[in-house]
């Protein structure tokens, strides 16, 4: 069974293997941050914090939409609010095709909820993890906002 101490390791091994991708891409990042004047608000451990919880106490991993530090346009958030997802986020790690470097996350809009796919007459199954994911933010220290069923968590902030 993995431990939180693992999931560290592992993440941290497998930046030192992607060294030169990595530090490319944290002087990126840090001016970008510079640049725009965003403050850190995360830490690779709170994010892998986050992900353990995540694998551990939840029904389902929550989809989300993401922004990265080094996104040159807004992500489309209309459907967000409009409609209950009907996929599962992926909470893995860079180097199993999920997550960026975790230090890339300029913020995660999540909803724990998923709709199941129960035929084209009815409408689908929804699962709700509100109140499970809630508890799980409050209990790993993580700092959020919430609107609208919407839970932002936010990598880095602006400073004005």
């Amino acid at each position: 069974m993995e431990t939180r101490i693992d999931k560290y390791n592992e993440y941290k091994y497998y930046l030192a293997q992607h060294d030169d991708w990595i530090t490319k891409l944290k002087l990126r990042v840090a001016n970008i941050t510079k640049e725009k004047k965003l403050y850190p608000i995360m830490n690779d451990s709170k994010w892998l914090s986050l992900q353990f919880a995540i694998d551990e106490s939840l029904a389902f991993p929550p989809p989300y939409i993401d922004k990265y530090v080094t996104d040159e346009k807004e992500p489309d958030l209309t459907e967000i609010y409009q409609k209950i997802p009907t996929y599962h986020g992926d909470w893995s790690n860079y180097y199993e095709e999920g997550l960026p470097p975790l230090f890339n996350i300029e913020w995660l809009k999540v909803i724990p909820k998923y709709s199941q796919f129960q035929g084209h007459l009815i409408d689908g199954e929804i699962f709700d993890e509100t109140i499970a994911f809630r508890e799980l933010l409050l209990k790993e220290n993580i700092p959020y906002e919430e609107e609208r069923g919407v839970f932002t968590i936010y990598g880095y902030q602006s400073a004005h």
